[in-house]
Parts: C-alpha cells; structure tokens; sequence
C-alpha cells in the first residue's frame, strides 16, 4: 500500500515540480562545495532530509524546504516565482477589496 505522501500520489505536474525543486537544491549545493552533511548544519536539520529533498520526496516538511532554500541564496528566487503565480496584482486586490474590513486589516497585520 502506498503512502500519501508517495510522489505517486501525486498529479504529473506536482512531480514534476518535486523533481525539478530537488535537483535545483542538488546542484546549488554542489556548486557551492558542500556536502549534503554541511548544508544540514546550516539549516540545523538532518542530513537525511536533505537526502529526501534532493530525491524529490514529498514527505519533507515544507519549513525545512524554505531553509534549504534560504540556505543555498534561493529563497528570493523562490519568492518572486510564488509571486507570480496565480493572481496578478490586480486581481489580488479586487479580491482585497471584496473581503469585510476585519478579514482586510488581518492580512495587513492590523488587530
């Protein structure tokens, strides 16, 4: 029986992600120099997530992800690429504007 977090659980595109992420992850920290031990260090996780992520597993907590990018100088990358994904700046605020006052003044980090 397989996992849910088994990348054949997955849609095509979402493993296609995966994959590309991990190698992106694998070779940052190569060009680097570091092994996967030192990089582990940095990120204060261990050395077999870092194996995880870079076979394109699934099952890697998100969070750790985002410090591996952070890492290896990626996470601005990474950000301007989540940015433009999906709603564009206007329709973002549109959708803003449509929400009560108090869900606006949350997002904004008011009370």
């Amino acid at each position: 029986m397989k996992k849910s977090s088994d990348t054949a659980m997955l849609p095509f595109e979402a493993e296609d992600a995966a994959k590309i992420l991990a190698a992106k992850i694998r070779t940052a920290r190569i060009v680097r120099g570091w092994t996967q031990d030192e990089l582990a260090q940095r990120c204060e996780i261990s050395k077999r997530t870092i194996s995880n992520m870079e076979s394109g597993a699934v099952s890697v907590q998100f969070g750790f992800v985002l410090k591996v990018l952070w890492a290896l100088d990626l996470i601005d990358d990474f950000i301007r690429q989540i940015r433009s994904v999906g709603l564009n700046d206007h329709e973002f605020a549109l959708l803003e504007a449509s929400q009560p006052m108090r869900v606006r003044e949350k997002g904004r980090g008011g009370a």
